[in-house]
């Protein structure tokens, strides 16, 4: 019986497979003949064939005409028709460039081969994808969920928000987006030809329907599969949607249905949503999300707004709901296995993308991630390299809470470790080495070291001494670092960044060694100058002027100090110094935030140095303290420290947990789904007494 289910699996996967491949046209032959480049002298004529011939071609067709040793890449294009899906769209040539460094180089060619990809062909193939890869966990003894017709609607509803809210967004790649069912014609009558919409729509209908038959007799398993939400991604390459947030909000409506909803948490987000309401300003802007699309708002519309504000309510409830049902059928050792197998793929398939451009884009849509795999061995910048993952440093956490997550699985549940097991833990000690994440490295290694220490010392009070000791030796350890460093460099290091990249306008006075006020860090003068002419934030002019003119205590280093002093060893100087330049909220904005995934009034809304691309805080901390402000942050950090309280004897299940805090204080792991989602399936498991308990 086993045996039928897999190869019926298997089957599924095989023909899975060649639609996808069909579907791209990967297979498709052209009625002309493919440009054969056999010199660099072609090479122009081979970029400006394929931009006459748009459309003509699958991507395919065009990579084995081309056979130079230029650097080439594969990206694709969400503006393309349906015609043109999995077509060549267009190349990007950027030729070889001088190198304003007083020699004679040159940077290199550059080439990317840009694929059509088109938001009604995506929705239903990555769909049906995603469906086929969730029919593979296996199904429940009994059902939980039983179709609901209104649950699909409202989840219809919900995505229909999100195309009506973030239509700045939606216009650029649709010809024919138009966000109404009908519209009025030029001698007043009403038009119903919107078939964008009605398609859209259909497909959302599809989909939800398969989501709630799937989830009918799976939806207990499901908690053990989850790691593999780190590999099938689940972002649609042309819409701002991904798919487990549909999946979770939708067992989010399944709990409201179900009375799984905490009426104080309900009043209390409703009293935030009212203040984010009330102070969004309906500008519709633009906003590039790059690498956390699916998770985060593009257009800043009251509209958007709402959608996200009611997604991230649902996910909370979902992912409740869907523990409270799960916790009879968690298997903490099929969840072990499967982490270890999740991050053997991640690495795999990111290895076998590095060395082969087709496989590298077809990971990329198959899979669902933001953005391509990298397309070479070598490491960004010779530091971290991130595979097909859109953050080396998320998916680095990811193989090291892997490893972690293993290791308190074979201390409290007897895990059997078997010969494959430490093949696969191999590959994802591989995979940590080549993400370079040294804080989840180091962090990793102090959880080791203090369950060490837990398992073999029984005395409570020498092993509190051995913690306080080696908390002793940290802090002897960080103050060697400080010694070998100015301090006063190390605590103005933020502060010099945040102005750094602030707009100043003002024309300095230059000393002997050719410096500015900027340069010789003389925060008095800049606070004095015309404010038309610096342009500093408000959380600039408030950190500068403590830290300037603030009462100090004789050899004991301010917050702002300690903070500026840290970040300097974690390489987040720069990022928390731009966060600083760009973070102008008003009263209500600094207490309550913009609102769950709203990052476009925060990054648009006052202007610095760093308009352009995507500059994140690179602390899950400070993001989430720009949507939820300073009450709501505290409020979560409060409940944290509920939930460690009352789970104080759960030691392993709060090592866990300790992980993900350290690394979320200088990582923006939370912004990524995968990432986001295990640590609430954590918060919520710690509830649930026992869970991480050694057995007798």
């Amino acid at each position: 019986m086993n045996s039928l289910k897999i190869r019926k699996n298997i089957y599924k996967l095989i023909i899975l497979v060649f639609l996808v491949l069909i579907l791209f046209g990967a297979f498709n032959i052209s009625e002309t003949e493919p440009y054969q480049l056999d010199s660099r002298e072609s090479l122009e004529s081979w970029v400006y064939f394929y931009h006459n011939l748009q459309c003509e071609y699958s991507f395919f067709e065009v990579l084995n005409s081309y056979n130079l040793n230029y650097d080439i890449s594969i990206r694709n294009e969400p503006s393309g028709s349906i015609e043109c899906a999995g077509k060549n769209f267009w190349i990007d040539y950027r030729r070889e460039q001088k190198i304003e460094d007083g020699w004679e180089k040159y940077s290199p060619i550059k080439l990317v081969v840009r694929v059509a990809t088109n938001t009604h062909v995506d929705l239903i193939v990555q769909s049906i994808i995603w469906l086929t890869f969730l029919s593979l966990i296996p199904k429940n003894r009994h059902s939980f969920t039983k179709l609901n017709k209104v649950s699909i609607l409202l989840g219809v509803l919900l995505v229909y928000l999100h195309l009506i809210g973030e239509r700045s967004y939606y216009s650029t790649i649709g010809r024919d987006y138009f966000p109404w069912p009908f519209y009025r014609d030029f001698d007043n009558s009403i038009i119903f030809d919107n078939y964008y919409l009605y398609s859209f729509i259909l497909i959302l209908i599809y989909l939800f329907y398969f989501i709630d038959k799937l989830l009918e007799t799976r939806i207990t398993n499901l908690i053990n599969y989850f790691p593999f939400m780190f590999f099938i991604y689940g972002s649609f390459a042309s819409l701002n949607i991904n798919f487990f947030i549909l999946v979770f909000s939708f067992i989010g409506i399944l709990g409201l249905f179900n009375n799984k909803v905490s009426i104080k948490l309900s009043i209390t987000y409703l009293l935030f949503f009212i203040v984010w309401f009330l102070n969004s300003e309906n500008l519709d802007k633009n906003f590039d999300v790059d690498k956390i699309k699916g998770f985060a708002n593009t257009s800043q519309t009251n509209i958007s707004l709402l959608f996200w504000a009611i997604v991230f309510y649902l996910l909370l409830i979902g992912v409740k709901y869907i523990v409270d049902l799960s916790k009879d059928s968690l298997d903490l050792n099929l969840l072990s296995n499967n982490f270890l197998i999740a991050s053997s793929l991640i690495v795999i398939t990111g290895l076998i993308g590095a060395i082969n451009l087709p496989i590298n884009f077809l990971s990329f849509y198959i899979l669902g991630h933001n953005k391509s795999g990298m397309n070479t061995m070598q490491s960004v910048d010779g530091n971290a390299w991130r595979g097909l993952y859109p953050s080396a440093e998320s998916i680095g956490e990811f193989f090291a809470f892997a490893i972690l997550f293993c290791l308190v699985t074979y201390l409290i549940n007897q895990f059997k470790f078997k010969i494959y097991h430490f093949f696969l833990l191999l590959i994802n000690f591989y995979g940590l080495y080549r993400a370079n994440n040294a804080a989840a490295i180091i962090s990793l290694m102090l959880l080791i070291l203090v369950i060490l220490i837990y398992k073999n010392v029984q005395s409570k009070k020498t092993r509190n001494l051995i913690y306080f000791l080696l908390i002793i030796l940290l802090i002897v350890g960080y103050l060697f670092l400080i010694a070998n460093n100015s301090f006063q460099l190390l605590s103005g290091s933020v502060m010099f960044e945040a102005v750094k990249a602030s707009s100043i306008s003002y024309d300095f006075q230059l000393n002997e060694y050719n410096e500015s006020a900027i340069e010789q860090a003389n925060y008095a003068l800049l606070l004095s100058l015309p404010a038309d002419n610096t342009n500093f934030s408000s959380s600039l002019k408030y950190l500068l002027n403590s830290y300037t003119f603030g009462n100090k205590i004789d050899n004991v280093p301010s917050a702002i100090s300690l903070v500026s002093s840290v970040s300097y060893y974690v390489n987040r100087s720069e990022k928390w110094g731009i966060f600083i330049a760009k973070y102008n909220p008003n009263l209500s904005e600094f207490l309550f935030g913009y609102g769950p995934n709203q990052l476009t009034e925060y990054y648009l809304g006052h202007e610095t140095k760093y308009q352009e691309g995507l500059v994140l805080p690179h602390s899950s901390l400070i993001t989430y303290f720009i949507f939820f402000g300073t009450i709501g942050l505290l409020v979560v950090l409060f409940l944290i420290f509920v939930y460690v309280v009352k789970n104080k004897n759960d030691f392993y299940g709060n090592i866990l947990l300790l992980f993900f805090i350290i690394n979320f204080l200088k990582s923006d792991s939370a912004l990524y789904v995968p990432n986001f989602l295990i640590f609430l399936i954590l918060i919520n498991l710690l509830r649930i007494k026992n869970i991480f308990v050694k057995e007798a």
